[in-house]
């Protein structure tokens, strides 16, 4: 396993129809887009420590084979290991090519557990506009765009480009770039923007029908308030935060905890999506929240 590339490195071509976000850098503090670019760096250094200290886990039989054949030194290396193991047009075959890669090299991921929890909660609500704030290479995009309903639509919201880069040639492999789109931009820096494609979707006025926050879990509370602020989060909009119990989101379940009387929340159980270095390769008790805005 080789460690991740630095951001010069050449990005996927992609026909996916994407949106770029506006020039808000000005109004970025330093200390927000580090405390960003630190989340970013952490997954790169933790692929450079698996080089010195391997884990102690069980790998596949194959994994000389694999790694041979599938080096991995930045993000684009996904690519044609999906075009090889996956349909093109068959979003189910995407994601358990992702999962295929992911059982050799660690990625942050939604996670099958996860995902089909989360789609459970995405059936009941039914919506016609998701948010997705955090989209890493586009597993719980691909996910989401194949189960929405016709005319709804998703936008994804991604602050490293080489990651919103390989997310938008994923769905578009998957056939899903007409209904969704991802914008490369901090969350917080994205309101305007998410707040145009809402009311693109549903009327001039209309709030988003869920929010899903998988970005920097220090970011959770101060972005919520934000699209709170905007009228992006209005009564009625469910927000789905992932990763609340570990690592933990500072702040943000006392923030939606029922008793407070802003959002009827619940926890829904599952295990971390991933282990690394960071967990010791143990695996680790996490959490969705659900919140309906009252």
């Amino acid at each position: 396993m080789r460690p991740a590339a630095t951001a010069a490195e050449t990005s996927p071509q992609s026909t996916s129809t994407s949106i770029s976000a506006p020039p808000l850098s000005r109004r970025r503090s330093s200390s927000r887009t580090s405390a960003l670019r630190r989340r970013d760096l952490a997954f790169d250094a933790a692929l450079t420590a698996l080089l010195a200290a391997p884990p102690s886990r069980a790998a596949p039989t194959d994994s000389a084979d694999f790694y041979s054949k599938w080096p991995y030194t930045a993000p684009v290396d996904i690519i044609p290991f999906v075009e090889s193991n996956a349909t093109k047009g068959d979003p189910e075959s995407v994601l358990r090519a992702f999962d295929e890669w992911r059982a050799y090299y660690p990625q942050y991921s939604l996670g099958r557990e996860k995902t089909d929890k989360y789609a459970e909660v995405l059936r009941a609500r039914a919506p016609m506009t998701v948010v997705e704030i955090g989209t890493f290479f586009g597993y719980s995009a691909i996910s989401t765009g194949a189960a929405l309903r016709q005319g709804a639509r998703l936008m994804c919201v991604e602050f490293e480009p080489r990651h919103a880069d390989v997310a938008r040639w994923a769905l578009d492999f998957a056939n899903l770039s007409d209904k969704v789109t991802v914008v490369t931009a901090a969350g917080s820096d994205a309101v305007g923007v998410v707040k145009t494609f809402v009311e693109s979707v549903s009327g001039e006025g209309a709030g988003v029908d869920v929010l899903f926050l998988d970005h920097a879990k220090e970011r959770y509370l101060s972005d919520l308030k934000l699209y709170e602020d905007a009228n992006v989060v209005v009564r009625g909009t469910t927000v789905v935060a992932d990763n609340v119990i570990y690592p933990g989101a500072p702040g943000y379940l006392e923030y939606v905890d029922s008793t407070a009387g802003r959002y009827d929340t619940r926890l829904i159980d599952a295990m971390l999506e991933y282990s690394s270095v960071e967990t010791a390769w143990k695996s680790q008790k996490d959490a969705l929240s659900v919140s309906v805005k009252l």
